[in-house]
């Protein structure tokens, strides 16, 4: 018997969305029009390029130079723009624009099904851009979770009542010896069997020691170190931590005696 090995392959592609899209100018009685118009993506978390050809009823290509031709992003139910930007002119002599968005503008619009516009300058006036068979002035644009997962806050940890957040008198001699200091719980952080847990920590001043523990018990007892004890001397920064591994309850342990802990955010 012979045993061959097979290779599996998949296609990818490398592409920028080109939209054809028709100015009515000139005198032209035709009225030509694309045969359909194609739904454009947003993906969230990255880059995005969007490239629009300008052509006119003769499906020639029409000079744009100079123009300032803005996009709206409007919510699926017309009531909101979601963002307004001018196109960048690549080849302005043949009709050629894009849009270009980078991540950190879209961050904040929630994945959904949404609508385009284009709007450009002519003369003293401003004329819509019609992007379908049915001289349509608005496109269909959606914006997506793909490349990456969809946002996740981050949720405050807390001290829990009964203990005063690490935040001890300054008149204390910070150069103390750390054995008269105060220990501090953080509340605990459910990590829902997530295999990794990120934790940010801002500290003013911090004198002491901070470590990270984790049980599996749903009693929150049997704790165990999940980061080993690390030790600050008068430390102003944000300090952030990764943990991998199977850790269902960890809490952040602070032993102190001068400096402030402002706060606590796990994601």
């Amino acid at each position: 018997m012979t045993v061959t090995n097979v290779g599996y392959s998949t296609a990818v592609f490398v592409y920028t969305q080109r939209q054809i899209v028709v100015l009515l100018s000139g005198n032209s009685p035709r009225a030509y029009m694309p045969n359909y118009a194609k739904t454009l993506n947003l993906h969230k978390g990255v880059d995005n390029k969007i490239q629009f050809k300008f052509l006119n009823q003769e499906q020639k290509p029409v000079d744009i130079t100079g123009k300032e031709i803005t996009c709206r992003i409007i919510n699926g139910e017309g009531t909101e723009v979601l963002l307004n930007k001018a196109l960048t002119l690549e080849l302005p002599l043949t009709g050629l624009a894009y849009l270009y968005l980078n991540a950190a503008e879209i961050e904040d619009i929630p994945a959904q099904k949404a609508l385009y516009s284009l709007e450009i300058p002519v003369g003293e006036f401003s004329f819509p851009v019609f992007v379908d068979p049915a001289a349509g002035a608005r496109g269909d644009i959606n914006i997506l979770n793909s490349v990456l997962p969809s946002f996740v806050p981050s949720q405050l940890v807390t001290i829990p009542t009964g203990q005063p957040f690490p935040n001890i008198n300054p008149n204390v001699n910070a150069d103390a010896p750390l054995t008269n200091a105060n220990t501090y719980y953080s509340s605990v952080i459910n990590t829902e069997d997530n295999p990794i847990l990120t934790i940010q920590t801002k500290l003013e001043e911090y004198n002491g020691y901070i470590t990270i523990e984790g049980t599996c018990n749903q009693q929150l007892t049997d704790w165990y170190p999940i980061v080993e004890t690390e030790e600050y001397e008068n430390v102003s920064t944000t300090k952030g931590y990764t943990i991998n591994g199977f850790h269902p309850f960890v809490r952040m342990v602070f032993t102190s005696n001068a400096g402030v802990v402002t706060n606590i955010l796990a994601r």
